[in-house]
């Protein structure tokens, strides 16, 4: 008798999951576009099939990967959010969305109301990358992958990869973004995405791929500006926490070229008041490795490492100057002014509506390069 009640007991606890859902009976959004037209919100969420994300891993042997683009619109996110489901066929959810894409409508008036509303539906976590564009978000979320590979494994989803091996523009999560929405001072750089099809074909058809192709500087809320990649040489030197590996070519005296990695970039900065006007001192130090020598030409470590050094303050420069034109506070010199002189801080963004980033100047770049022969190339040091 006492053996049936435990097989009994036992069977009661067996059916404690009878109301689970299988993975394959629920939508997993992996990706959410958020678009701001006129007065009201325009979501686009992304949907794999299911064995795109439990495949990820390896090459899919279905062909060309399914995506499926849902639209939605309403006075408020939540709003648009919910009028997605009626149409959904099952219960759907926002636990994985891996890709968060503003259009730049939407930076430029109502991203803290979208960022807040996302946030507080408590599905959305402080985890997914985010992205801006100026491309139409259903046709950028339609995007494909190479080689059949998951979308997941995408620039879109997993953009360190390419990071760590072309550190062009540093990938953000939505919890970095937040910086540059609720700081008094604080500024984000968000990486802008395109679509491409000019670089890879399948079988003679040209496919859309996502491609890199500048940054929006977002500070207050909102977008100060847009700079594209060429216009961002400088920051990759200044403004990443993790800067892995950027090329620099180098037009030697004799007119060959040398083709350097510069890897590991770090900078400091701080400030000098001079009769009330803040200078900005910047100290960049990095490593060098060489990719590509004439050995004809003589180089020399020496001389490499010289070169080396102008071209990067160079570009520092360069990218500070257009950034203050654009009045855009592309190394974030507000931030280190409003923690280091607060009081000039207040001072300087009392008073009429200026950009404080008019009011800066940028006074020594000093740049610190270390040589570090790479591969085969063996150069003097005199």
């Amino acid at each position: 008798m006492k053996v049936l009640s435990v097989l009994l007991m036992l069977a009661l606890l067996l059916t404690g999951c009878w109301d689970v859902k299988e993975v394959q009976s629920v939508n997993f959004i992996t990706a959410l576009g958020v678009d701001y037209i006129k007065d009201h919100y325009v979501i686009y969420a992304q949907m794999l099939d299911f064995a795109e994300i439990s495949q990820q891993d390896t090459p899919s042997n279905t062909g060309k990967a399914k995506i499926w683009i849902g639209k939605a619109e309403g006075k408020t996110m939540t709003e648009a959010l919910n009028n997605l489901y009626p149409a959904s066929q099952q219960r759907t959810l926002w636990t994985h969305v891996k890709s968060i894409v503003f259009s730049r409508s939407l930076l430029e008036s109502h991203l803290p109301e979208a960022v807040a509303s996302l946030l507080r539906s408590r599905d959305f976590r402080y985890t997914p990358w985010v992205f801006g564009t100026d491309r139409e978000l259903g046709q950028l979320l339609s995007s494909v992958s190479l080689l059949n590979h998951s979308v997941i494994n995408s620039e879109l989803m997993d953009p360190m990869e390419v990071f760590k091996q072309y550190s062009s523009i540093e990938p953000i999560q939505l919890i970095k973004l937040i910086n540059g929405i609720n700081e008094p001072a604080g500024r984000a750089l968000l990486p802008s995405i395109t679509i491409t099809d000019a670089v890879w074909k399948d079988n003679s058809e040209p496919i859309n791929l996502v491609k890199l192709n500048g940054a929006f500087c977002i500070s207050k809320g909102k977008n100060t500006g847009f700079m594209d990649m060429e216009q961002l040489n400088g920051v990759r030197y200044t403004s990443f926490r993790n800067m892995f590996k950027y090329p620099l070519t180098l037009d030697m005296p004799d007119g060959n070229h040398v083709v350097l990695n510069i890897v590991s970039s770090k900078s400091k900065s701080h400030f000098k008041i001079k009769e009330g006007v803040p200078v900005a001192q910047l100290k960049v130090k990095a490593k060098i490795h060489v990719v590509e020598v004439n050995k004809e030409s003589g180089a020399n470590a020496k001389k490499i490492k010289e070169l080396a050094q102008i071209a990067v303050a160079k570009e520092v420069r360069n990218t500070f100057a257009e950034a203050r034109q654009k009045d855009i506070d592309i190394y974030g010199f507000e931030k280190t002014l409003y923690r280091k002189h607060n009081s000039n801080w207040k001072q300087l963004s009392s008073g009429k509506p200026i950009s404080l980033i008019s009011k800066i100047d940028l006074g020594e770049v000093e740049v610190n390069l270390k040589v570090v022969h790479a591969t085969s190339y063996k150069l003097s040091d005199h």
